[in-house]
């Protein structure tokens, strides 16, 4: 950024925080506080799951991503798994077909979703910014359509898990329901070191102001500089679970009746978020609170 361009950047800040009478049309959510769930326990009988998982020219990972779910401390009688596959050009349905095909008749149920979106992010880093609305669009439809899917089966929660994980501890399941929350996140870092994988899941230690996001809003969604009033779980500190504004996808824990109240992920800017960021404060704005354990730790592949 150089130096005038950090200077600025504090400048702006500065200025933000000052703000003696901030305005607050282009984001309007209150920001709400919900009771911090406590440790209950597991619920008796332990309720069904569907494991709902989206994916896009995984084939090479769907072999570590079942070994997880296998080894996951719960009962497979319990479980849904739930797959949706679309634009894969490397044989991802047939893989994923055959694996769940393995595992029929185990499990609760099984289901292979199909859903091209056409969306391909073409050459380069996918995480440009000039992709993301499009990108963040078809990743919110493909969500939306396992949420519909799991709604079918009767179970009492949706838990999302991402294709490309390394590392979910056997009892991450349970550990996740014994805070009997409405939405809840594990910690997700890096593959090999204590960094956060995503900045998905944030607190917001202010509401958006309509000057801030005029500053930062790019095609409906904000994306302000990284920690810009927004604060970030860490495993290191010594909370069992912390409030959340917004949440990622990588293992989210969803219950029923949160999606049955309307809540589902916007494929358009709500409230200045879209996807997963945007159904925690839609899920906010429905009276469901969204939390992490921070010492709940998952890892995202080295990919």
């Amino acid at each position: 950024m150089g130096i005038w361009g950090d200077i600025a950047e504090v400048w702006a800040r500065f200025s933000d925080a000052r703000e003696s009478r901030p305005s607050h049309t282009m984001f309007t959510h209150t920001l709400p506080e919900f009771p911090l769930p406590r440790r209950v326990g597991l619920p008796d009988p332990l309720p069904e799951v569907v494991i709902a998982t989206p994916c896009k020219n995984a084939a090479r990972f769907l072999d570590s991503y079942f070994a997880l779910v296998d080894a996951l401390d719960y009962p497979r009688d319990r479980l849904h798994l739930h797959v949706l596959e679309g634009d894969s050009g490397d044989g991802t349905h047939e893989a994923a077909r055959a694996a769940l095909d393995e595992r029929s008749g185990t499990y609760a149920g099984t289901r292979l979703l199909k859903h091209d979106t056409g969306f391909d992010a073409g050459a380069g880093n996918r995480a440009r910014w000039e992709i993301q609305l499009q990108r963040r669009s078809a990743i919110a439809a493909c969500r939306n359509r396992l949420l519909a899917s799991a709604m079918e089966t009767g179970a009492g929660y949706v838990l999302f898990i991402d294709v490309d994980m390394a590392v979910i501890p056997a009892n991450a399941l349970k550990l996740s329901l014994s805070y009997a929350a409405p939405i809840l996140v594990a910690n997700c870092l890096q593959y090999a070191e204590d960094e956060i994988f995503a900045r998905n899941a944030f607190f917001y230690t202010r509401r958006v102001s309509d000057r801030s996001a005029r500053r930062y809003a790019k095609g409906g969604m904000y994306p302000p500089p990284r920690g810009y009033f927004r604060h970030y779980p860490d495993f290191r500190t010594p909370n069992e679970i912390e409030p959340l504004h917004a949440v990622g996808g990588t293992f989210l824990l969803i219950r029923r009746d949160v999606v049955e109240a309307g809540a589902d992920f916007p494929e358009k800017p709500y409230q200045l978020h879209i996807e997963t960021e945007g159904f925690a404060l839609k899920a906010a704005d429905l009276g469901f609170g969204a939390f992490m354990a921070p010492g709940l730790i998952v890892r995202h592949g080295p990919d």
